[in-house]
Formats: C-alpha cells, sequence, structure tokens
C-alpha cells in the first residue's frame, strides 16, 4: 500500500463480498437471515454473473485505476473467503502488478466488520484517518479523479470530517434487448467515487448510504470534469431497482457526444471494444 503522511487515500471495491452493508437487500437487521444470506450467496456466486462482473472489472475500474495521474493512493479488493476458489485466483491473477491494489479477503458478515482493522491499521500508518472513497467492479474513474479528490481534501483539511463528491458524469445503458444508450447525468454522491474523512478511524464509508451522506457530514461537490462511467445493465446487483428509478436529469447523449465527453477523462477507455459485456 501507499501512504503519504496524513494524505492517504484509499478506495474500497466490494467484489462479491457477501455480507451485509448498505445494499438495498441488506439495510434493515431484520433481513440478515440464514435463508437470505444462502439467497445471496447463490446469486452472488452465480457463474454467469461473476462472468460479466469480472469482463467489467478487467475493461472498466482497471485501466481506470493504471490510469491515474496521481499514483499516491490504494484500493482494497474486499471480497469474502466463500468466493469459489477459480474466481478467487482469477481476481488475484488481474490484481497481481498493481501497485496500489491490495486484496481483503474476509470471513466477515458485514462490511463494517471485515474492514475496521485494515483501517485503523491504514490510519496508524497515516497518523490519521485515511480519506476513503467508494467505486463499484463495474465503474470506472476520470484517471484525474485521484488528483481532484486530493486537492480538494486539502482545502477541508481543518474539518474534523467531511465528505467529497464528484457529481458529474457518464452513464451507459442497456437493459434486457433494448439498445445500448449513452447518457451524461449530474448524481451527488453517487457510489461511484464518493469519499469521505471520518472521525472514528475504524469507521468505513459503508456506514453511510451514499446519497444521504451530505445529511450526516459536512460535504461539498465539484463539478470539474466528467468523473465516472457507470453501467446500467442486466447484471447490476440492484438492476431492477436502478431501471425503475432512473435519474432524472440524466440526458440521453448519441455516441458521439459521448466519445467527445469521454476523451480527456477517459481516454483509456475510448480504444476498448465494450461490446462483450453487453451481450446476451
Amino acid at each position: 500500500m501507499v501512504f503519504s503522511l496524513g494524505e492517504a487515500i484509499v478506495g474500497i471495491c466490494r467484489f462479491s463480498f457477501l455480507g451485509w452493508d448498505d445494499w438495498v437487500g441488506g439495510r434493515e437487521p431484520w433481513q440478515h437471515t440464514p435463508a437470505r444470506r444462502e439467497k445471496q450467496r447463490l446469486a452472488l456466486y452465480a457463474s454467469e454473473r461473476l462472468e460479466r462482473r469480472f469482463l467489467a472489472f478487467e475493461q472498466l475500474l482497471l485501466p481506470s485505476i493504471r490510469a491515474q495521474t496521481d499514483p499516491d493512493f490504494s484500493l482494497w479488493m474486499l471480497t469474502s473467503d466463500s468466493l469459489p476458489q477459480p474466481w478467487m485466483q482469477r481476481l488475484h491473477d488481474l490484481c497481481a502488478g498493481i501497485s496500489q491494489i491490495s486484496i481483503i479477503v474476509s470471513s466477515a458478515e458485514d462490511v463494517g466488520a471485515a474492514l475496521m482493522r485494515p483501517l485503523r491499521k491504514a490510519a496508524r500508518a497515516n497518523g490519521g484517518p485515511v480519506l476513503q472513497f467508494r467505486i463499484d467492479d463495474d465503474d470506472a474513474l476520470s484517471r484525474h479523479f485521484i488528483a481532484r479528490l486530493r486537492r480538494e481534501a486539502r482545502r477541508l483539511a481543518e474539518l474534523p470530517r467531511f465528505a467529497i463528491s464528484f457529481p458529474r458524469g457518464l452513464l451507459i445503458r442497456r437493459y434486457g434487448a433494448e439498445e445500448v444508450s449513452y447518457w451524461r447525468a449530474h448524481l451527488p454522491f453517487i457510489g461511484a467515487g464518493a469519499a469521505v474523512r471520518l472521525t472514528d478511524p475504524g469507521q468505513s464509508i459503508f456506514a453511510f448510504r451514499h446519497r444521504l451522506i451530505p445529511q450526516e457530514i459536512h460535504a461539498m461537490t465539484s463539478v470539474e470534469g466528467q468523473n465516472f462511467v457507470i453501467l446500467r445493465w442486466n447484471a447490476g446487483d440492484t438492476a431492477a431497482e436502478q431501471q425503475k428509478n432512473w435519474p432524472r436529469n440524466a440526458v440521453e447523449i448519441p455516441p458521439g457526444e459521448f466519445l467527445r465527453l469521454a476523451e480527456d477523462d477517459f481516454s483509456f477507455l475510448l480504444h476498448q471494444d465494450l461490446g462483450c459485456i453487453f451481450d446476451p
């Protein structure tokens, strides 16, 4: 892991983590039953789902991590020890050689418990709680994301805790048999890149529902650039909810406009064939 004293930035990505967090299926205590956990396990580790998630991970998130203009950060890939071994090996193989990535394999049944010890260890190395951001394995971050996040965090450094969002970004949508479509959107505190520094060194960003963070913590947004590319597709874990609650301020754009908006922030994606992500 890479740390600068007092300025450590740690991204956290849940990779098919079998446990409870802020996901819609596990927000309430009554949902935490053995039957629901088994249902979650079967859904998470279905071969078709994992194959598609790995494709997105390889073609979106990993290239965006390699492309960061500020390389001084860590990305923790949090997964469960119940992830089937062939997929666990594939995850390790893909992340090997990317110095920023550490894989955390946990037997914990909730995200907070899985991250408490690593976060406290990172805080000791950092001289205080780290700046955390969250990202999903089927999203991409602007290559300028870490640089922008560090700059904005320095402006807020005197606050005991704060939150930062970069709400401008791009969506790629395909549900069912519909044609692939492209969108630009303004989504404050969307999960892709939402960041916090907390006073409790062992508390994770997943203790908060990302869209509600500004109700709990002093927060700011920056509208510089396009900061995320998010897939909205059948392989999303909350696909039905996302399709039903499509963002009202998302604006559909032609492919050429998408390419223009992505030209700087996502130059690493422009020559990739993302078609296999959407194959039935």
